[in-house]
């Protein structure tokens, strides 16, 4: 599967990421709830968008039906969603965005569609590499509205913009997007980077056994 994106993760993120779980599901939670709030701002922003209005009412509606299956896995699993924090990921893009914006509903169209190309990206990961057989089902379950989103915020961009500026401003904010992924210390969370990510041993290594 190939993805819109300048810099890819690398394998080894799977390993480091599921070490802790719930840490992990909490933040794919409240990705899904501020993924739905993008959809319902857009929405509000934007009402005389009717094709982007349709759209993404069944996008908001969508998300919030992952974040219920998100958190159903996670209180399963005896976890806690916890309170919402700063995504120092998207906020680094959208400050990234700033210096060469010539329009912010544009902008926002292209880093949703941005933002959801890398959690395509990373659940690809994750449904291929996690050890956690329910784990890899429940992100290889969300592939497929993932693909379906990232591609629906180029679409609503071309609607609204000749696609000559759509597909310029793409590339100039995937760059951007590399560059910030890139950056990001390593977190137990879907949008972290790998920078001083820690040395962990081999998932079937004895505890206390370093790789």
């Amino acid at each position: 599967m190939g993805f819109p994106l300048d810099w890819l993760t690398p394998c080894a993120w799977v390993g480091w990421v599921e070490r802790e779980p719930l840490a992990l599901l909490a933040d794919h939670a409240h990705c899904e709830l501020k993924a739905a709030t993008t959809a319902q701002a857009l929405i509000a922003k934007n009402p005389e968008q009717r094709l982007l209005v349709r759209e993404l009412g069944e996008v908001a509606i969508e998300e919030m039906q992952h974040f219920v299956r998100v958190v159903g896995e996670l209180y399963a699993r005896g976890g806690e969603l916890g309170a919402q924090d700063e995504n120092p990921y998207a906020a680094r893009l959208h400050a990234a965005s700033t210096p060469t914006r010539t329009s912010l509903f544009l902008d926002r169209l292209v880093i949703a569609h941005l933002i959801e190309a890398r959690s395509l990206e990373r659940f690809h990961l994750l449904a291929h590499h996690l050890s956690d057989p329910a784990l890899r089902d429940l992100y290889r379950e969300l592939l497929p509205s993932e693909a379906a989103h990232q591609g629906l915020y180029v679409r609503l961009a071309r609607e609204a913009f000749p696609a000559d500026v759509v597909l310029r401003r793409i590339a100039e904010l995937r760059a951007r997007e590399g560059e910030v992924i890139a950056g990001l210390a390593f977190e137990h969370r879907v949008h972290s980077g790998i920078v001083g990510a820690p040395s962990i041993p081999p998932l079937d290594a004895p505890a206390g056994v370093q790789g």
